[in-house]
């Protein structure tokens, strides 16, 4: 299968197929690293935690299909945009997912740094843009309690507070036109063999416009 370029947000609830690939994606990996002076030693360099990795990349959404895309059913240039720019400001991570194949993929957590656009002479009503995308690491809410043993007070971190999983997965999706029970599995968060079994689905996986699948 051709190497697909996706966006997820809030557990696979909305996402976002890029319809043209990028031609590269620039990773930078930095350090955090301290060069301090010491008396008589002269310069040592400190080692910090690994910072977050960058990516960029820049693409286009088109206007019209074209062989160069990775699938039929294009949305409005616009769509995507807009969608893009609503999970930027949401104030929430995207997952960002590179799949080589069923077997071979890459879903990192970021967040969208930065958002440029712009429409071109020649192609008029196609929207190329640049995008940058940073690490996200999830971090626990920790709580400290406390509690008396042999006539002291002990303080221990708690595992309470964690944050629940608060979205909601669909319980059926109707197929649209395009759709593969991988592209759906994507949108709803749910590994396309269990959808697949649900359904009675078996290989080559074959769906069907306005078919309605459970989802377990």
């Amino acid at each position: 299968m051709p190497v697909e370029f996706w966006f997820t947000f809030n557990n696979g609830a909305e996402s976002l197929w890029l319809p043209v690939n990028p031609s590269e994606l620039k990773v930078s990996a930095g350090s955090a690293n301290e060069t301090v002076s010491v008396q008589k030693l002269g310069q040592i360099t400190v080692i910090q935690d690994p910072v977050l990795r960058t990516y960029e990349f820049a693409s286009h959404f088109p206007k019209h299909y074209g062989p160069y895309c990775s699938y039929v059913n294009i949305k409005p240039p616009m769509k995507g945009i807009e969608q893009l720019e609503k999970w930027k400001n949401s104030g929430y991570p995207v997952q960002f997912v590179v799949i080589h194949s069923e077997e071979e993929k890459m879903t990192l957590p970021v967040t969208i740094e930065s958002l440029s656009y712009r429409e071109m002479a020649g192609d008029v009503g196609s929207i190329y843009y640049e995008l940058s995308l940073r690490e996200f690491k999830y971090t626990k809410p920790r709580v400290i309690e406390t509690k008396k043993e042999n006539g002291q007070t002990v303080a221990e971190i708690s595992n309470k507070g964690q944050r629940p999983d608060q979205s909601v997965k669909p319980k059926s999706y109707t197929v649209k036109t395009g759709d593969s029970l991988w592209a759906i599995q994507m949108r709803v968060g749910v590994p396309y063999e269990k959808i697949a079994a649900a359904n009675g689905i078996k290989p080559p996986y074959t769906i069907y416009p306005n078919q309605v699948l459970v989802i377990p």
